[in-house]
Order: structure tokens, then C-alpha cells, then sequence
């Protein structure tokens, strides 16, 4: 270790040695003054207050002013109203004046407090017969504002205002006259005009109207009904199954090129306020048969739709339904007995063909049973409930006052829905495109034989 190391070393310490005595000095003189502090305290906390002398007290009870003329500065007078805690001889201090309770006595005008109580002077103008002091007008504006609620009490309470004028009628005002229309007469008929985006056929274009079967409060064939001997699933009805192929059907005829109508585009009926739309005087609301008489309105319905659409084709789509559940396969009807009787029974081929072919490969394949006349349908079978042929393509019914059809059309039966295994392949959306592919075939087909008259 060199000097210089060693010199330094016994610098440090000697410095150390110094901080450590400051320290001590510091915390010794810190320590008198807090004991000096709490010496203090002790003694402020033990002081007695000093009493008044004799010469203070005479002085604070002694009467401020010299004589009743004498008056108080507006500024230092102060009334203690009932109160019980001042002692008539003591003082009430204000700022730099020493008021004592004996001033209201000495007050010139100021009345003489009786029993010690409390009581305010009286107000300008109180009990003062000949009303001096009151504020001058105040009478006037009293009577103003009678008058002026009596005026608004009349206007408000007379019917028509005061000059008596309701009992008079109100002449109504005139309306202005429509405008004509030029180039029409009066007494011309008026011709309903479809709506500018309702769509309309083209000059030689199809029209292919189709009928989704039952809908509304007629379910058809249902599945989910529950009876003594309950279906499995799917738990479908016929109105779901014909509503969802007649889309499919429109899309793939409208895809040809054809324009297409619907019936019953939704799950709702065609007449659903209960109409009479045949014109025979029962509803279904009314008549003793009311589900024969709602039948009838429903379908002339339906088929005024399509003969109000000017169709060239009618495809009913239906499902069919048996209580003989093991009875199974798909056909089409047509009525023989119709002027274009033979344009029915084409169509009909044409659409049964396209379907046999489809069913190839499939669970129905060999299930067709041909197409058919309506004819050929028992009552045991099917109750058309008003003569021996379907109402949708039949012929006038003049007792039941149905208006016909006035186009070829079919209808078309794509399984039994009382079946397990044809409803199961019904239940099927690709299946039901497969169907409805093979109507749109046979349409095709058909009026490639018959088209349209441009």
C-alpha cells in the first residue's frame, strides 16, 4: 500500500467520524425544541382566562346613547326577536359598537316592548286609517287586472266569440275540381291499365300459369295430423310440398324463356276473406256445406286468376294421399271432355313421359301409373264434391255456377304423400327438382306443338 493510498484512507475516516457528531448535534437540538413545544402547550392547555375588572364591566353597561334624541346608526341596530338566552343587563356586540337591549326604549318612535317580547315594528301604511304610507296605484292595478280576467273569461267561454255569430252553419269551403282526363267522354268506359312495373308478356312469349295446390285453411294431405295411427316423418303437408315445386317450376320455365303466373305465391289461400267469387250465394261462412261452398269459391278463384293472366298452359301440382298407406306411385290427369279435349290429353302424355324417365334410378322408378282421365277417379277415390270431373280443368258447373278454365291444362300427381317411402323421396329438395324438370320438359315439348298465337 503507497502513502498516498494510506493518507486517503485515514481521511475518509476522520470525515465519517465528523458527519456522525453533526448528526448527533442535530437530533440532540431537534429534540429540546419538541420537548420545548410541548411545554408550551401544556401551559395553554392549563391558563385560566383572565375576568373583566370592575372598570371593564361598567363600561360594557354603561347606555350607549346619552338621551332619547340621541338616534342609532341604521347600520348597528340589531332586534332579538324572542330570544330567552341574553340577559336583559347584557350586551349584544356588532363589529365596534356595543349596543345594549334597553335601545328600543330610547328610540324616538320606536313602541315600548311589553313582556319582554320580541314584536317587529309595523309596516308602513298599517293601522293607519287614512292609508298614508301606502305605495300610490296599487288600487288602480287591482282593478286592471279584474277587468282583464273578466275580458278573457268572456272570449274564452263564448262559443263562436261575443258578437254571436255561432248559431250560424259554417259554409265549407269548396274543393277544387279533378282535372279531366283528355280524351275521355263522359260516360266512357274505363279500362283498368296494369301497374307500370307490373310485368306483362311479350308479343309471342308463353304464359304458363301454375297452381300450387290447396293453401290457407286447406292443408291437403298432412302428415303431422295426429290420429290413431300417427305418420312417421317427415312430418310435411301436401300445401308445403306443392308451394316449394311450384318456385322450382317457375324458375326453370322462366329459365326457357317462358312467362310465368302464380296462383297462390304464399301459404295463404286465394280467397282469403271468404268471398263469394262464383256468385252463387254461399260462403263458406253461410252455406250448410260451408267446406263444399269454400271449395268452390277457392278454386273459380284460382281459375280466374289464370284466365284474367290469358294463359296458354295450366299445371295444377299437386301430391296425392290415400287411407290405404301402402299405395305408392305418380300420375297425371287430364279432362277429356273440354273443346281442346285433345290438347289435354297431349300435354298430359308429354309431362308423364318426361316423369318416367326422371324416376329411373330413383325409388319411384316403375311406380307410374300412366296418364289418365279424370274420369277414371272414383268417389271412393277422390270426392270432387260437385260433378265427375276435377273443377280446375273441368268444364262449366252450371249448378255450382263455376266458370271453366279457358286453356289446356293437367294436373299432376308426383307421389303419395300417405307413403312412407314417397314421401320420403318428396321430403328431398334435389328430388323435387327432379320432378319439376321433367314438367318443364313436357310444357316445352307441348308447345312446341301448339305455340303460342303471336
Amino acid at each position: 500500500m503507497s502513502e498516498r493510498d494510506g493518507g486517503s484512507r485515514w481521511s475518509s475516516s476522520r470525515e465519517r467520524d465528523e458527519r456522525q457528531k453533526r448528526r448527533a448535534l442535530e437530533r440532540e437540538q431537534a429534540k429540546r425544541e419538541r420537548l420545548a413545544r410541548e411545554s408550551a402547550d401544556a401551559d395553554e392547555a392549563t391558563r385560566v382566562p383572565r375576568g373583566l375588572s370592575d372598570e371593564e364591566r361598567q363600561t360594557i353597561r354603561a347606555p350607549r346613547f346619552a338621551s332619547p334624541s340621541d338616534s342609532m346608526p341604521e347600520d348597528d341596530q340589531i332586534v332579538v326577536a324572542g330570544s330567552t338566552d341574553i340577559d336583559p343587563g347584557d350586551q349584544v356586540v356588532t363589529g365596534s359598537s356595543t349596543v345594549g337591549t334597553r335601545w328600543r326604549d330610547s328610540v324616538s318612535g320606536s313602541p315600548s316592548l311589553e313582556g319582554g317580547g320580541g314584536a317587529l315594528p309595523p309596516l308602513p301604511g298599517d293601522g293607519d286609517p287614512s292609508g298614508a304610507g301606502r305605495r300610490p296605484g296599487n288600487g288602480l292595478l287591482i282593478i286592471f287586472g279584474v277587468c282583464l280576467f273578466a275580458v278573457m273569461g268572456v272570449l274564452l267561454f263564448t262559443p263562436l266569440g261575443p258578437f254571436g255569430e255561432g248559431d250560424k252553419p259554417v259554409q265549407p269551403t269548396p274543393s277544387s275540381t279533378l282535372p279531366s282526363i283528355p280524351g275521355l267522354e263522359s260516360g266512357d268506359e274505363v279500362v283498368d291499365v296494369p301497374a307500370a312495373d307490373e310485368p306483362q308478356a311479350e308479343v309471342g312469349q308463353a304464359i304458363i300459369c301454375i297452381d300450387p295446390g290447396h293453401g290457407g285453411w286447406d292443408t291437403g294431405w298432412d302428415r303431422s295430423e295426429i290420429g290413431e295411427d300417427p305418420s312417421s316423418p317427415p312430418l310435411v303437408s301436401e300445401a308445403q310440398i306443392n308451394l316449394g315445386m311450384a318456385w322450382m317450376l317457375k324458375a326453370e320455365l322462366e329459365a326457357m324463356g317462358h312467362f310465368v303466373v302464380m296462383t297462390r305465391p304464399s301459404g295463404a289461400a286465394v280467397n282469403p276473406f271468404d268471398q263469394d267469387v262464383n256468385g252463387d250465394e254461399e260462403t263458406r261462412s253461410n252455406a250448410e256445406n260451408s267446406a263444399q261452398a269454400g271449395d268452390r269459391d277457392e278454386l273459380q278463384a284460382r281459375i280466374d286468376v289464370c284466365n284474367d293472366a290469358g294463359a296458354d298452359v295450366l299445371i295444377s301440382i299437386h301430391v296425392d294421399g290415400f287411407d290405404d298407406r301402402s299405395v305408392r306411385g305418380f300420375h297425371v290427369f287430364y279432362t277429356a271432355e273440354r273443346e281442346f279435349g285433345e290438347q289435354n290429353a297431349l300435354l298430359a302424355n308429354l309431362v308423364y313421359r318426361e316423369m318416367d324417365v326422371a324416376m329411373r334410378g330413383t325409388d319411384m322408378e316403375g311406380l307410374g301409373l300412366g296418364a289418365r282421365p279424370d274420369t277414371d277417379i272414383t268417389s271412393e277415390q277422390y270426392a270432387t264434391g260437385t260433378a265427375s270431373h276435377f273443377i280446375m280443368t273441368g268444364p262449366a258447373v252450371e249448378f255450382a255456377s263455376i266458370t271453366p278454365s279457358a286453356m289446356p291444362g293437367i294436373i299432376v300427381e308426383a307421389g303419395y304423400l300417405s307413403n312412407d317411402e314417397d314421401a320420403a323421396f318428396l321430403a328431398q329438395p334435389d328430388n323435387q327438382l327432379l320432378v319439376v324438370e321433367a314438367y318443364a320438359k313436357g310444357i316445352e315439348a307441348y308447345l312446341e306443338e301448339y305455340p303460342p298465337a303471336g
